[in-house]
């Protein structure tokens, strides 16, 4: 399980939903399909812990010292025009 907005280097899955972990944001995509089956059980077992964990870091926001930082300032892509190596 992730520890919601406290790096930049942990993901996890659940069926096919993919949950990435930033120090600024969640990002969640894929689809999962919730059988009414034991695994289906487990799968939104995962889901339900994971919103309490998304939601617990919301109300204690404050205590993340890494506000003022975004992922964007810290993407590979520096923002500045290069010239292209392969014209």
């Amino acid at each position: 399980m992730i520890e919601p907005f406290m790096n930049n280097h942990e993901s996890m899955q659940i069926g096919e939903l993919v949950i990435e972990n930033q120090e600024d944001k969640i990002i969640i995509y894929g689809d999962i399909n919730l059988v009414f089956d034991e695994a289906g059980y487990e799968q939104a077992q995962q889901l339900h812990e994971l919103t309490s964990k998304i939601m617990l870091a919301f109300k204690n926001r404050d205590q993340y010292s890494n506000s003022k930082d975004k992922s964007k300032e810290k993407d590979d892509q520096s923002g500045k025009i290069i010239d292209n190596p392969f014209l």
